[in-house]
């Protein structure tokens, strides 16, 4: 019998779960040519539970501290970020050595480097003293957020050639070509293989028959950020068409308990509130159209399903910015801004019912990125 490869993915997340569950879905899909081990470094979810036959390991979790420089704090208030640096590293080396993965992915890493600080920097002095190095992935989204001081270019492109065997860049090339993306971005990727897979969804929900679509889906997805906006959404929804009825409000699974509260205070006839939806498919695809903010994941799976979306990008994200902005200028979706009056929302929540994308997206990222690991690994 064949030995599968060992293969380690290691993510951070803090303000929302966007990086869990992309992770999530390429440790699923990659199951299928090694044995996964998932590493997350955000805070614990309840009820989240990794995809069958993959293991999940709990870093000693951080978030950030909402200040203007967004600093990374302990979750556990009894240590410091130099031990929760530490224990996180030990593990990872220890973790390493004892199973030996032929197969690593860092999402994110080296761009904002502060998202991991010190956790990596043992790990990889481990894998460069190998013989036969493993495959190393750098797995970034559309586009990879920088943090506002701007990491040198030059050391991103640095680390991605000294550690790394290459970049999975998960968007659609038609939509964001890396041309697209700045010169800061391909200075940070010059001369380092990138290649674009197309987004990563979960697999499409089977459609055994079509249902009538109703309604208004309004999520933040996993944000802290967006619990008040949630509100606001509400409050114009209830003030448009009566083809915006039923309502369904997702509140997130890291959304502010004094926000929840609000939320559900607003339930009511045809409106209903849900804490966290784990897998989004079906409320998606029985609502006739999407309220969201600008992360990449509701982005995906409402497009791919191809429902009109208003997107309130969140400008403390420069990322979310930029994939709303060239999603909006390419037709696909309307754009709204959280300083609009609640009248103004309603006007946009009206149009979007009878708004259409113009084209369709590229969400086969997940099986395009296994195939991309899979020659890499035979390669070696």
């Amino acid at each position: 019998m064949t030995v599968r490869p060992e293969a380690f993915i290691v993510f951070q997340y803090s303000t929302g779960v966007g990086h869990l569950a992309r992770c999530s879905t390429i440790a699923k899909a990659l199951s299928s040519i090694s044995h996964v081990t998932m590493f997350s470094g955000g805070t614990p979810i309840e009820g989240y539970s990794a995809p069958p036959g993959v293991d999940f390991v709990q870093l000693p979790a951080i978030r950030w501290d909402l200040a203007p420089d967004w600093v990374p704090v302990p979750v556990d208030p009894r240590y410091t970020m130099a031990e929760i640096r530490r224990m996180r590293s030990e593990l990872l080396v220890q973790s390493y050595l004892r199973i030996k993965p032929e197969i690593v992915i860092v999402e994110y890493f080296p761009f904002e480097p502060k998202r991991f600080g010190e956790t990596l920097n043992e790990l990889f002095e481990v894998i460069n003293k190998e013989e036969k190095r493993p495959v190393v992935i750098c797995s970034i989204r559309t586009y990879p957020r920088v943090s506002a001081a701007g990491t040198d270019p030059a050391w991103i492109n640095e680390q991605l050639r000294k550690n790394f065997s290459g970049v999975l860049h998960h968007t659609d090339a038609k939509l964001f070509p890396l041309t697209s993306l700045g010169t800061y971005i391909q200075s940070a990727l010059r001369g380092v293989p990138v290649w674009q897979t197309g987004f990563i969804r979960r697999p499409l929900p089977r459609m055994e028959h079509d249902r009538p679509s109703k309604g208004l889906l309004l999520t933040i997805g996993g944000n802290t950020l967006g619990g008040k906006l949630l509100g606001r959404w509400i409050h114009a929804a209830r003030s448009g068409s009566p083809d915006l009825f039923p309502i369904s409000a997702v509140c997130g699974p890291l959304m502010d308990a004094e926000d929840r509260k609000n939320i559900h205070a607003e339930r009511g006839q045809k409106i209903d509130v849900y804490d966290w939806v784990e897998n989004m498919d079906e409320l998606i695809k029985s609502s006739r159209a999407v309220v969201c903010l600008g992360g990449y994941n509701t982005l995906v799976e409402a497009l791919s399903l191809k429902k009109p979306v208003l997107a309130f990008p969140n400008s403390a994200l420069g990322d979310q910015t930029l994939q709303v902005n060239t999603l909006q200028a390419q037709g696909m979706l309307l754009k709204g801004d959280s300083s609009q009056s609640e009248n103004e929302m309603t006007a946009l929540m009206n149009q979007l019912l009878n708004f259409h994308p113009r084209r369709l997206i590229d969400f086969n990222g997940t099986e395009r990125s296994v195939e991309i690991v899979k020659q890499l690994l035979y390669a070696r």
